[in-house]
């Protein structure tokens, strides 16, 4: 896992880079795009840009620790935690942990499978945030409001870049 002081020094070199990389990302108007800008063995860098309404569903980030930070806009960040224990009809059902909205310069991490979230973009802007995954983020589950895993997804870019 990458230590916290790794991330902000991670993250500021990208941000550094921004102007660089920033008019670059793909823009389809409704959702979102994830743009890598960088990857390595340990980790990779990617830039999410949300559209006005972009929303996600309910998801953890596989085997991957996630830290984010909000570059542009806000966006309003719902946290749960899927318990080891299932119900007796065998349904793990998700603890809402909290909500927030998070600002320019504001994040989140995320440590374990069992962090899951989901972010919408409310404004009538465009958001931007820098998302670090450690170790780089091949998969992860999908679950619908019970705690059940619908699907499990394998992570895409929109964009590929080196920066």
């Amino acid at each position: 896992m990458i230590a916290e002081l790794d991330i902000d020094r991670i993250i500021a070199d990208r941000v550094v880079r921004r102007s660089h990389w920033e008019p670059l990302l793909p823009r389809k108007k409704i959702g979102y795009t994830r743009s890598r800008l960088y990857a390595s063995e340990a980790f990779e860098v990617l830039a999410l840009l949300w559209f006005p309404g972009a929303t996600t569903p309910i998801h953890d980030h596989g085997a991957s620790y996630c830290a984010t930070r909000v570059l542009a806009g806000e966006l309003h960040v719902t946290r749960y935690l899927r318990p080891d224990a299932s119900n007796d009809d065998g349904r793990i059902p998700l603890q809402l942990v909290g909500r927030s909205v998070q600002q320019i310069g504001e994040g989140d991490a995320m440590e374990s499978a069992r962090d899951l979230h989901s972010v919408a973009n409310r404004a009538t802007n465009e958001a931007l945030s820098i998302h670090v995954y450690a170790p780089r983020y091949s998969e992860f589950g999908i679950y619908d409001a019970s705690g059940v895993r619908i699907a499990t997804a394998t992570a895409r870019y929109d964009a590929v870049f080196n920066f």
